[in-house]
């Protein structure tokens, strides 16, 4: 379980995240949404210490620090324990599908070449790639691309994946192929943590929701009682103009 107390992170004087207060289960999926520019990724982004926060208090199981005093192994454990799953995809472009996903286990976790390729190899065909093992991302569409991605955050084993905007690169038919291979995911209890503006999606995979508004947590609950019973005027605003299928209010 991750607990985040306090954050705050600026850059110069923009205010990005405000105090924000988390708590992030074991096994859940949690979805974080709001306009763009309300501190989205940043967060996600603090949580794998990409950027370091200003201020605040992060455990995570045993681990607990103040993130202004955090330790190298305080870091590492972060990172270890947790993958980020990029809109922009971030494969190398030189490398085929199943040296993407070997990389990390080969350079991070110092796995063997052979047993690296046996895993790869493994989620690849997880996530309906294993015909494009061998092929470079320029050779693969954009969902194909992202498959990848995920792939390869599974094959590391964390404890925690982070999804900034999974499907925001994609063009509206590649979506739904993404989309199923994170319910799968998600369906093997793996906990997530989901930035997305695919409200559908948000609604029907995620145990919990949050509403960030500049850097602000305006709401926080089940996707029943934030996007459907909740009272608050901005809320209502952001839901009445995204693709958010009018079944859920009935």
């Amino acid at each position: 379980m991750i607990e985040i107390k306090g954050l705050k992170k600026r850059f110069k004087k923009l205010h990005v995240l405000n105090g924000v207060d988390l708590t992030i289960p074991d096994g859940s999926v949690v979805g974080i949404i709001g306009a763009s520019g309300s501190g989205k990724s940043t967060l996600l982004r603090c949580i794998d210490y990409l950027e370091k926060p200003d201020h605040g208090h992060i455990r995570f199981d045993d681990v607990d620090f103040d993130v202004e005093k955090a330790s190298k192994e305080d870091i590492r454990y972060m990172r270890t324990h947790t993958t980020m799953v990029f809109q922009s995809f971030n494969l190398f472009k030189y490398k085929t599908a199943l040296e993407n996903v070997m990389e990390g286990l080969i350079v991070v976790q110092k796995m063997e070449k052979e047993k690296a390729k046996e895993l790869a190899e493994h989620y690849l065909e997880k996530v309906g790639l294993k015909d494009r093992a061998n092929h470079y991302p320029n050779q693969l569409s954009g969902g194909q691309q992202q498959r990848v991605a995920i792939a390869r955050s599974l094959a590391l084993n964390p404890k925690v994946i982070l999804f900034d905007e999974p499907t925001s690169a994609l063009d509206p038919e590649m979506i739904q192929e993404v989309l199923k291979v994170i319910q799968d995911v998600a369906k093997e209890g793996k906990t997530m943590v989901i930035v997305s503006h695919e409200m559908n999606f948000i609604y029907d995979i995620c145990d919990k929701v949050v509403f960030l508004e500049n850097g602000n947590i305006l709401a926080s609950g089940t996707p029943q009682e934030v996007l459907v019973e909740t009272k608050n005027e901005r809320i209502r605003q952001f839901v009445s103009k995204v693709n958010f299928v009018d079944q859920y209010y009935i």
